[in-house]
């Protein structure tokens, strides 16, 4: 299993593909309770993110996983303490199911990742990124859907990009990559991105 945090769930509702990217997945992924309330505090803002993922949870694409009593006490320490050191709830919530369960923590937040790669070495952790570039997505979104499903999930969600995937991410969509500002600088190319 995988459990995926609030950010991870709002680039993939940007792909304009979800469902798609969830059947292709060789792992179930998963939202915390507390992730999906954060998505639900956005739709007074207006943000869509909530529908998509009510509509995937509907279909019984994604699990959503409660934060219980036995992670009480990690995720306290997760989001207590210096600032340096703390995560917002949601995050904290993927990182305390997702050692519980002993699953696959997706995270995109640069601080979320290095906390948990300093806290739990036996954590595997990865990113939106990480799960549309890898191989089960690609066969079943094609180069092209590929590229057209990152690139929304660039432009309508501002994800973020790992400098480990920056390159194969701008090979993808060419171009386009020029002013996504989530790709590091070094690797975007001329073109158009808005």
């Amino acid at each position: 299993m995988m459990v995926a945090d609030a950010s991870v769930w709002i680039n993939l509702a940007a792909t304009g593909g979800a469902h798609r990217i969830l059947q292709a997945l060789s792992r179930p992924l998963a939202i915390t309770d507390v992730a999906l309330g954060e998505l639900e505090r956005g739709r007074p803002k207006g943000r869509q993110a909530a529908d998509e993922v009510a509509a995937l949870v509907h279909m019984k694409l994604i699990q959503v996983v409660p934060l219980t009593v036995d992670d009480e006490a990690l995720f306290l320490s997760l989001v207590a303490g210096l600032a340096s050191e703390t995560l917002d709830d949601g995050e904290a919530a993927t990182l305390a199911c997702a050692v519980r369960l002993g699953a696959c923590a997706v995270i995109d937040e640069r601080k979320a990742t290095n906390l948990a790669a300093r806290r739990f070495t036996d954590l595997e952790v990865r990113s939106t990124c990480d799960l549309l570039l890898g191989p089960d997505v690609r066969a079943a979104l094609g180069a092209a859907g590929l590229a057209d499903a990152l690139f929304a999930a660039l432009t309508d969600a501002r994800m973020r990009v790992p400098e480990n995937n920056a390159v194969a991410v701008v090979d993808l969509i060419g171009d386009r990559a020029a002013s996504c500002l989530s790709i590091p600088a070094r690797f975007r190319r001329s073109g158009g991105c808005q």
